[in-house]
């Protein structure tokens, strides 16, 4: 969505929600991330997950079933370039940001994307099945990441955080790493380091 007042060719923020939420759950960073500087888009995971009686979430993956990690991003970067192509706006003027879930989609969407993006988000994140994941080659250069994590997360523990970092810094990625005492969220004092990657790269 673009704010009225927006120029028709800001840049883009594609923001990636977690497991059990839906497309709406990161809406309210609109408005917190560089307020009138962005065009957003929140797209919904295509797996549904029951939450209860009546209640149902969303999520890009299967726990532990790498290939539907695989099936997710190939979707997702269909997803990615029909956007973009839509818009008429390219990659380098676009980041793509996510929670946990959508923080591990973030990496293996984004990654995986032909061109590299303007910068790439991950908050409380991790990466499944890395073995799948390919980047183009001399892509670490190219690719600015940001990467904030709990060091009380009970949902993926701070081990997951640094071994996604791990394993971005031997592939030839020089990703922004943050550690904050909170658990599984966004905090403003993560939110607030993320905002200002993107108000430095997406320029």
């Amino acid at each position: 969505a673009a704010p009225a007042g927006l120029a028709a060719d800001a840049p883009l923020v594609i923001a990636l929600h977690g497991r059990g939420a839906d497309a709406l759950d990161l809406s309210s960073l609109a408005s917190e991330v560089g307020p009138g500087r962005y065009r957003w888009i929140f797209p919904q995971a295509p797996r549904p997950v029951p939450l209860g009686p009546g209640a149902v979430g969303w999520a890009w993956y299967e726990i532990g079933e790498d290939a539907t990690v695989v099936a997710a991003r190939e979707q997702l970067v269909d997803f990615l370039g029909a956007v973009l192509q839509e818009l008429k706006t390219t990659a380098s003027r676009a980041a793509l940001i996510g929670f946990s879930q959508g923080g591990a989609m973030t990496l293996h969407g984004g990654l995986s994307f032909p061109e590299p993006f303007g910068a790439m988000g991950v908050m409380s994140g991790h990466l499944p099945a890395a073995h799948t994941l390919q980047p183009p080659p001399d892509r670490g250069a190219l690719q600015p990441i940001v990467q904030v994590h709990g060091t009380e997360d009970q949902t993926l523990p701070i081990e997951r955080g640094r071994d996604a970092r791990d394993w971005l810094q031997k592939a030839g990625f020089a990703s922004e790493y943050h550690e904050f005492r909170m658990g599984h969220q966004i905090t403003g004092e993560s939110l607030a380091v993320v905002a200002e990657f993107l108000s430095r790269k997406l320029v």
